[in-house]
């Protein structure tokens, strides 16, 4: 009787283990869904990637210098428009200064100077309709054309005359 108690708690203990095993497996501990380095942090429905502040970088080149209030500001702003205007989706969106903050400091905090834009992969909207292309560049029609190109993926924008005449005049 000894042995089969000492048997049935062995393989209880297993039992356990093989359940903590595979419920840590299914909650993506250790891993990465999609198998990108960059770490991105979920809050209430958006993912905000943390990744390269391309206008912070820019804006340096400028002399000028972040907020200290930005971050603040850009999670407000992610609360009232937590979808990309582009194409509707809630993965690594970025908070998009309409007029470039380096040109027009005030602007930085003002919430009418900012679209919510994505870097999802194939769309690609915050580069391609925020800075047509170029991180150093902008577009200061990015409202009306996030409506232009609504759903349509890099390739489509990027085979577009109207957007590739933007391109050759924009602004450096």
């Amino acid at each position: 009787m000894t042995t089969s108690l000492l048997v049935l708690l062995v393989i209880l203990v297993i039992v356990v283990l093989i359940v903590g095993f595979i419920s840590a497996q299914g909650r993506g501990r250790g891993s990465s869904r999609s198998g990108s380095s960059e770490h991105t942090t979920r809050r209430r429905n958006y993912n905000v990637r943390k990744r390269t502040d391309h206008g912070a970088r820019i804006a340096q080149l400028h002399g000028v210098a972040r907020s200290p209030q930005w971050s603040r500001v850009e999670k407000e702003h992610l609360l009232r428009e937590p979808t990309c205007m582009a194409c509707g989706t809630r993965k690594n969106l970025q908070v998009h200064h309409v007029k470039p903050f380096h040109l027009h400091p005030k602007l930085e905090l003002d919430p009418n100077n900012l679209i919510t834009l994505c870097e999802a992969k194939g769309k690609d909207h915050h580069l391609l309709l925020g800075h047509l292309d170029e991180w150093k560049s902008y577009n200061s029609n990015v409202r009306e054309d996030v409506k232009r190109f609504y759903h349509k993926s890099a390739a489509q924008i990027r085979a577009d005359i109207h957007w590739q005449k933007m391109v050759q005049q924009r602004p450096d």
